[in-house]
């Protein structure tokens, strides 16, 4: 099955994260992929003792300058390596922030479509980021919105380590 959370509020990776965490408690093997992250957010600290596997890939920049190809070119490299290390013995495989790399064109949909469609059937996958694709809803089986209603954020406070990442 495929699980989605999405939107622009805060608790996403924290939504997927606690249902890794489920799942490894009853037994399943989990890897989490990271795309547009580094790799350094902290929960990654307390999945790896628990016995999950967590891929991540050093982003050039904190955000992407989508007018600069070379670093396009660059991220979408890693994006695509990351996608392609989906190993089918895990039960559980989180693509966190893979929407995002969708809807910067980052990854192509058809492949990463099909391989979910591929995938669905024996493994529970689960997607974060801001918002599915039309044709992406149309094989999920679970679907939550995450609405921000107000964030630090707004305020001009920057992430902090241990709540945001």
């Amino acid at each position: 099955m495929i699980q989605c959370y999405y939107g622009d509020g805060k608790g996403k990776t924290t939504a997927a994260i606690g249902q890794a965490l489920r799942m490894a408690g009853a037994g399943k093997k989990v890897i989490v992929i990271q795309f547009l992250k580094d790799g350094n957010s902290s929960e990654n600290i307390m999945l790896k003792k628990c016995g999950i596997k967590v891929l991540a890939k050093k982003m050039p920049e904190m955000f992407i300058d989508m007018s600069d190809s070379k670093m396009i070119k660059e991220v979408s490299i890693q994006i695509n390596d990351l996608f392609s290390m989906i190993d089918e013995s895990y039960d559980g495989i989180v693509l966190d922030e893979l929407l995002d790399a969708l809807t910067l064109g980052l990854i192509n949909e058809g492949i990463v479509y099909d391989r979910l469609v591929d995938l669905k059937e024996n493994h529970e996958i689960i997607l974060t980021g801001r918002m599915p694709s039309y044709k992406l809803k149309m094989i999920l089986d679970y679907s939550s919105e995450i609405k921000k209603r107000k964030h630090p954020y707004d305020k001009g406070i920057m992430a902090r380590k241990g709540i945001e990442y």
